[in-house]
């Protein structure tokens, strides 16, 4: 939704860094391969590796940074679980972001409020007939 706001250098550590959250909980779910897998393609570059430091040392700017911080979070919850060593992990790029913990948090609820309104939307448009939710 955001990687159009990062540079390829940016889009390639944000890769970096989704590979290590998807990694994080030892268990690869088929909704963050396949998430990862689009993330992958949409930003056109090959992941980097690195630490989580290092990786975020590469963004630049508030937008970049806050645009990352928000595909992680979707990235973390897109499977219906958003585990500890994911919002550990994330915590640590918002701390390498410059992000205090108020905006973490923030950000946090907005990405939970939007995929909720995306499974709304789903449930909109699965409906045949003007059948009943």
């Amino acid at each position: 939704m955001f990687l159009e706001n990062l540079s390829d250098g940016e889009k390639a550590a944000f890769l970096g860094l989704a590979k290590t959250l998807i990694e994080a909980d030892e268990i690869l779910s088929p909704q963050e391969s396949q998430l990862l897998a689009s993330l992958t393609e949409a930003a056109g570059v090959a992941a980097v590796t690195g630490s989580v430091e290092a990786l975020a040392a590469a963004f630049h700017t508030h937008k970049s940074k806050a645009s990352a911080l928000l595909e992680l979070l979707g990235l973390g919850l897109t499977d219906g679980e958003y585990h500890p060593a994911e919002a550990s992990l994330v915590a640590d790029v918002s701390n390498a972001f410059g992000f205090a913990e108020e905006e973490l948090a923030w950000m946090e609820s907005w990405v939970v409020r939007q995929a909720s309104l995306v499974e709304e939307a789903a449930s909109f448009m699965s409906q045949e007939n003007g059948e009943e939710m």
